[in-house]
């Protein structure tokens, strides 16, 4: 079940929303309660979780096909009840420990933060730029009506795209996605639209006690639907990941130009990786380079000369190698069934229709140019 909301839709008031309805996502009361979803689960011998970034929530689960009637209004009670006052206190509580959690362990990773500041000095504290833990100082905030308030406006049925695999009978699953879901059409929606992302730019610093100087460079790309996204994942595979413990290997090691052209002639140079975030109306492209504090001035250098580089002629050979690559990886990320699934959920919500076969074609027509 994926639901087109995500931390871009909470604001200043209701920040922390999406962290408190995953930290209470099995407490329904309609049908069941906490500890019938927890028997549930184990006695289908599946699974069920909730996660969620900046623009999607998801629901999975799997199980036994006996079970499936069952496992499905536990989904639509999950996803859909309003939170009760019992369960808000246990998520505000939750809320804080997952806070408290994460600073203790940022004492230990000083890049923990990156991603949320990387976006938020993009876009502020508003769109993508909200953090995705919610803002600490608004957890007091959160309460009963506070959470119903943003499952009414953001989590209604309209914005709730279902898929299933395995199921012997097609006919048979929409009628009972229709019998579970038709009571909830009644739901008011509201005349909600999202915020447009407006890219703002800007610079953020922040010391650690860390002797090495980490420096993400990162300029404005381009949203999902753009032509020019196929491009960008090529450049990102252009430059791939590496770090001072790569073990080479096809788009890790030495077919990559963070070793080529940084780790392997630059010796000050402990990491170097490719930035590439595409969003419904904004999107980020850049790179990332760590090494000693000593070297910050060069490694700001040569990050700008290996971003310079994309702007070069780019060998035949190199980048059919890219290409190869880049459909090799996805490939490879749809090797299970589950991750299957949420993929098609994703291109649907996101293209209408997007096939293995129409994205190879848009790689392949890529060019140096």
């Amino acid at each position: 079940m994926l639901v087109d909301v995500g931390t871009r839709d909470e604001t200043m008031e209701n920040s922390g929303s999406l962290l408190a309805l995953k930290n209470t996502y099995l407490k329904t009361l309609k049908h069941t309660n906490e500890t019938i979803n927890y028997g549930m689960i184990q006695m289908s011998g599946g699974d069920f979780t909730m996660d969620y970034d900046q623009e999607r929530t998801y629901f999975k689960a799997h199980c036994i096909e006996y079970d499936v009637t069952d496992m499905f209004q536990m989904m639509v009670d999950c996803a859909l009840e309003p939170r009760s006052v019992i369960a808000a206190n246990v998520a505000r509580s939750k809320n804080e420990k997952t806070h408290a959690l994460h600073k203790h362990l940022s004492k230990y990773d000083p890049s923990a933060d990156n991603q949320d500041m990387l976006l938020t000095t993009a876009y502020g504290y508003k769109t993508l730029g909200m953090p995705r833990l919610g803002l600490h100082n608004n957890i007091s905030n959160i309460d009963a009506r506070m959470m119903q308030q943003f499952m009414m406006d953001n989590i209604t049925p309209k914005k709730v795209l279902i898929v299933a695999s395995g199921i012997k009978s097609h006919r048979e699953y929409v009628d009972l996605v229709r019998e579970r879901l038709g009571e909830l059409h009644g739901v008011p929606e509201h005349r909600y639209q999202r915020e447009k992302a407006e890219y703002i730019g800007g610079e953020y610093r922040t010391w650690t006690e860390s002797p090495q100087t980490n420096i993400s460079l990162v300029f404005e790309s381009c949203p999902w639907k753009h032509n020019d996204v196929h491009a960008f994942y090529l450049m990102q595979t252009l430059i791939g990941s590496a770090t001072a413990f790569s073990s080479g290997g096809p788009g890790k090691g030495m077919y990559c130009r963070a070793i080529t052209n940084l780790m392997q002639p630059y010796n000050f140079v402990d990491s170097a990786s490719a930035i590439n975030s595409h969003f419904t109306d904004s999107g980020l492209f850049g790179m990332n380079i760590e090494g000693p504090g000593s070297h910050s001035a060069e490694l700001l250098q040569v990050l700008l000369q290996e971003l310079h580089r994309l702007r070069e002629p780019i060998p035949d050979q190199e980048l059919a190698r890219a290409k190869n690559i880049l459909k090799m990886n996805v490939l490879m990320a749809l090797e299970r069934q589950d991750e299957r699934l949420e993929e098609i959920a994703r291109n649907f919500m996101t293209f209408g229709d997007l096939t293995f076969a129409q994205y190879c074609e848009k790689i392949d027509a890529v060019t140096s140019n």
